[in-house]
């Protein structure tokens, strides 16, 4: 992940940051943080106590509004094309690099007869981008979901 920024925000000149780096910035989320669980427990992890979210109209007109205060940031996959907005800074995030883990979900039987294709493609894809990889000395993922009161369990 990548943190996108205005290219006014006290860090936009910087080669790369920490995530630590971030805490007296806005965290601004294209909706509610409780429903954006990468996002909010990024947040929680390092401590970024100023969030704010949007109405999600796409990605150009959401970082532009991330660009339209100096304070305000957001991450964003490292590998995705940004659109072309006025003014928007992209750094890498490292010690520690969040990770946004993915996974392919489908039932078993009747499958789809191109699914084997597209599973296929999926892992070469992952091992030409490297979304496999995972060192926790350098990188960040969330913690699995736990029961704990504090993170407000749900019954099923």
């Amino acid at each position: 992940m990548d943190a996108v920024l205005s290219a006014d925000h006290p860090l936009a000149a910087e080669p790369a940051l920490r995530p630590g780096q971030l805490r007296d910035s806005t965290l601004w989320a294209p909706g509610a943080l409780n429903r954006l669980d990468f996002l909010h427990r990024f947040a929680d992890r390092f401590d970024i106590q100023n969030t704010a979210t949007s109405v999600n109209l796409g990605p150009a007109h959401f970082l532009a509004e991330v660009t339209a205060d100096p304070r305000r940031f957001s991450l964003m996959p490292a590998d995705v094309p940004l659109p072309q907005v006025p003014g928007l800074r992209s750094l890498p995030l490292v010690d520690p690099t969040p990770l946004y883990a993915w996974s392919l979900l489908w039932r078993t039987g009747n499958g789809h007869p191109g699914l084997n294709s597209l599973a296929a493609a999926c892992a070469e894809e992952a091992g030409r981008s490297r979304w496999l990889e995972y060192d926790p000395t350098h990188d960040w993922l969330p913690e699995p979901p736990t029961n704990h009161p504090r993170h407000g369990s749900k019954q099923h």
